[in-house]
């Protein structure tokens, strides 16, 4: 059987790239809060990501300024933050795309994503926390088998 590669992605092939859930999460102590990273992946090789979306839930109430990013290396993709400590708080922000593509942001083969969470200092703890990075992957020439 074949390969078949396109030279950009099929419209509508958007997968889930990475994802993780943190089942609670402290703020830190009293006056120090939090900046942590939750999760990291590589991009395989012989593929780039192209990064379409970003989605947080927050399932409980938690620290009053609660924020998420993800990022590529060290560039941030994207970022969302809550403002309150409402409970079951979802959010999925669109990637703004790289020039020259339809849609997403690429992240190059052998990268590492990251997803990092900041909280205010002094608040409750939050969990049931999901972060996911959605997009499409392209194939890219290497030296795995084809």
């Amino acid at each position: 059987m074949g390969k078949t590669a396109y030279s950009g992605p099929v419209y509508g092939a958007k997968s889930l790239l990475h994802t993780c859930r943190v089942h609670e999460l402290s703020s830190g102590a009293a006056s120090d809060g939090i900046s942590t990273v939750v999760s990291a992946a590589i991009v395989p090789a012989g593929e780039d990501w192209l990064a379409t979306g970003f989605n947080v839930f927050r399932g409980s109430t938690g620290s009053t300024t609660f924020g998420a990013s993800v990022l590529a290396n060290s560039t941030v993709l994207s970022s969302v933050t809550f403002g309150s400590s409402l409970a079951g708080q979802n959010t999925y922000n669109t990637i703004t795309p790289d020039g020259g593509e339809y849609e997403g942001a690429r992240i190059a083969s052998g990268s590492t994503v990251f997803f990092r969470i900041a909280m205010s200092s002094g608040g409750g703890i939050s969990s049931n926390v999901t972060i996911s990075l959605y997009g499409y992957m392209r194939f890219v020439s290497s030296t795995r088998a084809e």
